[in-house]
Parts: C-alpha cells; structure tokens; sequence
C-alpha cells in the first residue's frame, strides 16, 4: 500500500491567492496504488444534495493529467487519472457543501469586506497594470471577481470556526483555515444524508484527507476573525514601512 504525500501533491499544483475557494482539505487526498477505479464510465460514485455523481464526470482533461504527471514523474498515467477523479469529488463535495452552509446561514460579505479584499488584490496585482497583457476592463473585472470570492471564503471561514472552533491551520490563500470546523460539517452533512460516497476507495480517499491530522496548527491565542486576514498583513507591512 503506498500514497502521494502533501508535498508531491503541492509540486504538482502550485497554490495561488486566486485559489480562493478552501480546498486545502484535499491537497492530501491518499489512494493506494494497487486498486481501480470503477469499471463503468457511468458508474455511480456518489450522491450529493440528492443528485448522482458518476465516475465519467469526474475523469479529468488530457491536459491535466499530463499537467499532473509532468510534475509526479514517479507515478504512472494511471495513477495520476486515479488521484484526479478523487480530487474532483474531494472539490464537488467541499464547495456544494460551504455553499449550502453559506446559504441557509446567510453568509455574504459586506461592502466594506469587498472593497477592502478588492484593494489588497490590487497591490498584490499591481504590476499586470502595465504588463499589457490584459485589458484594463477584464483585469477589474478579475479583481473584483477575486475580491468577492476572498472575501466570502473569509466570512464563511469565521463563521465556521465561531459554530464549531477546532483547529485552524496557515493555507497560502487562506492564513485561518478552520479545518477542525471543516471535519464537523462534513461528518453532520453526511449523517443529515446529505451526501454519500458508494464507492469504497473514493470514499476511503475522502474521508483520510478530511481528519487528518496536521503536524502543526494555530495558537488558538493567535486565532482572530475579527477582522479579514488580509488586513492584518497590510497593517504590518505598513508599520514595517514606518519604522
């Protein structure tokens, strides 16, 4: 029995800040390289929110699989086809999920959150603006784009952790990532029936990467949401600038 390790994953797929939805939990998705996937194409592999999930809509594209396997040159077409689909399912369940959470907790983020993630956005982008590479419109319309979704992740993110604590991990696109909350959700949504996995090594791959254990984890004195992380890093940057 074997495994890909967080650090083979993170070589393969380089995290970004536009990353902005929490998929961290499945960076660490484990499959033994031993087993299959179902046979059929269009085999049942899970239901969420009452609508079936098939292996075909999991397969991922030629260009990802060779994405992937340029990176993992260790592991075979395979197995890398393999560590995609439960990816995929990993990613379907997790933003169906937050989105539900988000919804019938009416989470959105106010104005004020926006603008101020639109603006971080904008220093961290500042130097598309004369790259030329992109028109002025498309590129605020990125930034504005981005700056709703981090702001809405965050928001989703402190209310997670103030209904169920647990422990909270640094992620590049998101420095308070509440993944012990993340684990009581999933674990109350799948006791509601509000997904099921059939098969039993997407299952085992979900599962796995949802309750592990992380070596390292916040100070829960450490632990705000008070204010977007964002802007504690703009505060001392500029107290660096000021020194």
């Amino acid at each position: 029995m074997c495994s890909l390790s967080i650090s083979e994953i993170r070589k393969a797929e380089k995290v970004t800040r536009s990353e902005v939805i929490p998929m961290v939990l499945f960076a660490a998705i484990v499959f033994c390289l031993g087993m299959n996937t179902p046979q059929a194409a269009n085999e049942i592999i899970a239901r969420l929110f009452n609508q079936s999930i098939t292996n075909s809509e999991l397969q991922p594209s030629e260009a990802d699989v060779e994405r992937f396997q340029s990176m993992l040159t260790d592991k075979s077409e395979k197995e890398v086809r393999h560590l995609l689909a439960q990816r995929a399912l990993g990613s379907k369940i997790t933003e169906s999920v937050l989105a539900d959470f988000a919804q019938k907790n009416e989470i959105t983020p106010e104005d004020s959150e926006i603008q101020s993630a639109y603006s971080v956005i904008k220093l961290w982008t500042v130097d598309l603006d004369n790259a030329g590479e992109y028109p002025e419109e498309e590129l605020e319309r990125y930034r504005m784009a981005l700056a709703q979704s981090m702001a809405k992740s965050w928001k989703v993110s402190k209310a997670l952790y103030e209904a169920y604590g647990g422990d909270v991990v640094f992620q590049q696109d998101n420095p308070l990532t509440p993944v012990g909350a993340y684990q009581q959700l999933f674990e109350q949504y799948r006791e509601k029936g509000e997904f099921v996995i059939y098969d039993p090594i997407f299952k085992a791959a979900f599962w796995s990467s949802v309750r592990m254990k992380y070596a390292k984890t916040q100070d829960p004195d450490n632990i705000d949401f008070s204010f977007p992380w964002w802007e504690r890093g703009m505060s001392a940057s500029e107290d660096g600038k000021n020194k």
